[in-house]
């Protein structure tokens, strides 16, 4: 599982407790996480209860992603699937993994193979985009924002996104949270001064 600093792989998230602040229940356990494929924020999330079926939680009823667990308001916050409008947009790891990134011009930039997130007070998306398996091989991919997202088609297949998605692209997750974020506060610079004897 990739990270740098504050940046993780959204699989960082996934399989981690959710419980009930109201009750302080356990209700399941994360199993996917729901990304606006146009804005490139947190829409929600999926649950797996115990008994193996899904349930799909409002991003306005998280309350917290916490190191051990995320913690959403109550358990009538968790909705059946059937009886939730967020059943019709994608799941980051089931759905987003894999769909091609096309640019507003025509341009095939790549399949997205793994979603990163920012833990911060608002969450951000970031893509990993490969053109191919060689990529793979060589270590070579484009890391950007997923708010460069303009549209993705219904079978969730292709994303459009902004003209100049590659020159707002890096080729690290370091380089990326570097230019964006600064310097990680996991990493500070500690400068020593040497007394000159």
């Amino acid at each position: 599982m990739a990270s740098t600093g504050n940046i993780h792989s959204i699989d960082y998230i996934i399989g981690r407790a959710v419980l009930a602040r109201a009750t302080a229940n356990k209700l399941g356990l994360v199993h996917d996480l729901i990304i606006s494929p146009s804005k490139g924020d947190l829409v929600g999330l999926s649950l797996r209860l115990p008994d193996e079926s899904l349930r799909l939680v409002d991003h306005r009823d998280i309350y917290s992603f916490g190191q051990d667990a995320v913690m959403i308001n109550s358990e009538e916050s968790a909705a059946t699937v059937k009886d939730s409008p967020l059943k019709a947009l994608p799941l980051a790891k089931n759905n987003l993994i894999g769909a091609n990134i096309v640019t507003e011009s025509g341009k095939l930039l790549g399949q997205i193979a793994n979603v990163y997130t920012r833990l911060a007070e608002t969450l951000l998306f970031i893509y990993e985009v490969r053109s191919s398996i060689l990529d793979k091989l060589l270590g070579h991919a484009l890391f950007f924002l997923a708010s460069q997202g303009r549209a993705m088609s219904g079978d969730f297949a292709r994303i459009v996104v902004a003209e100049d998605t590659s020159e707002q692209a890096d080729n690290s997750l370091a380089a990326l949270e570097a230019r964006l974020f600064g310097p990680s506060r996991e990493d500070p610079v500690v400068t020593v001064r040497s007394r000159g004897y």
